[in-house]
């Protein structure tokens, strides 16, 4: 059974697409299988970072039903033992319209890919396509750079993302569904407390639908003020949302990231040894005790 892990941020720009190709690239040479599925909509470039610069078939042709298999459209990277790779979509319009019925059978198809872990790269924002991709996960990973409106552009998006789980922890038509549908929240808090006065267990029915949401921090392009802005981000997300935010990792700013992006190769192959790339070894390892801890969790509930 795969173990999914997505991997969102409050704005583009961050990184994200490279982080996540390195880090597929590292937990496939772990001895893992790993499949990276560009969810990033409208901006798709996850296949460039491996060299793949004209993919045959892409998440579109699944979503247009040229193939109706996802696994038609999985692109096996040779040069990568382990790893293969969705190429995104760039129909922008076509995808941004993506029906609740299309967007249940991308995700249904997700779970039919054979591998051990499934990564996926939602992409920047906080379209309900991006919220819902990046809280399907079994483990998500919130990334940011060290800035303060960087911080805060992460906050809002996880905030976002905590409401919209919360939202779809209740039955469609049921009484709290429907006052909670026909509202615009700015907070979490107006969820429960609107959840709460419309069901008599709505309040703790939908803290229970954020119990297992911890979600991983990276800090990329650390600097000397990222130590203030975590803490600000942490003790945030503890006040507000509830949540407690486990620290992944930090990346250097490193101008070698900027070299492998050129080359269109991973910078864990290109540079191993410059400083992101050992942050992100590093990170990679941690991520992979996760991942361990997390499929034996697996396992032991589906053998019980």
């Amino acid at each position: 059974m795969a173990l999914t892990i997505s991997i969102g941020s409050g704005k583009g720009g961050v990184g994200k697409t490279m982080i996540l190709a390195n880090l597929a690239m590292l937990l496939a040479r772990s001895g893992r299988r790993v499949c990276l599925v560009d969810l990033d909509i409208g901006g798709p470039d996850a296949h460039y970072l491996f060299g793949l610069l004209e993919p045959k078939r892409s998440l579109s042709d699944f979503l247009a039903r040229r193939v109706e298999n996802i696994n038609e459209v999985i692109h096996t990277l040779y040069s990568y033992s382990g790893l293969s790779l969705i190429p995104g979509t760039g129909d922008t319009l076509q995808t941004a319209n993506m029906s609740f019925q299309e967007k249940q059978r991308l995700l249904r198809s997700l779970g039919t890919i054979d591998t051990d872990v499934l990564l996926l790269d939602v992409g920047a924002g906080t379209s309900y396509h991006a919220l819902d991709f990046f809280m399907h996960s079994d483990l998500q990973i919130g990334l940011t750079l060290p800035e303060p409106t960087a911080i805060m552009d992460l906050y809002n998006f996880l905030q976002l993302a905590t409401i919209r789980k919360v939202l779809s922890g209740f039955l469609s038509g049921s009484e709290v569904a429907e006052a909670l549908k026909n509202q615009r929240f700015n907070s979490l808090q107006e969820v429960l407390e609107l959840a709460a006065t419309s069901q008599e267990d709505g309040r703790q029915r939908a803290q229970n639908s954020l119990r297992s949401f911890h979600p991983l921090l990276i800090i990329n392009r650390d600097s000397t003020t990222a130590q203030v802005n975590k803490l600000k981000l942490r003790r945030l997300v503890a006040k507000y949302l509830a949540i407690d935010m486990p620290e992944l990792g930090e990346i250097p700013e490193d101008p070698m990231v900027s070299e492998a992006l050129k080359a269109f190769i991973p910078v864990c192959e290109l540079y191993p040894n410059c400083p992101a790339a050992r942050s992100l070894v590093g990170i990679s390892d941690k991520l992979g005790k996760i991942i361990d801890l997390f499929q034996r969790h697996l396992q032991t509930n589906h053998q019980g």
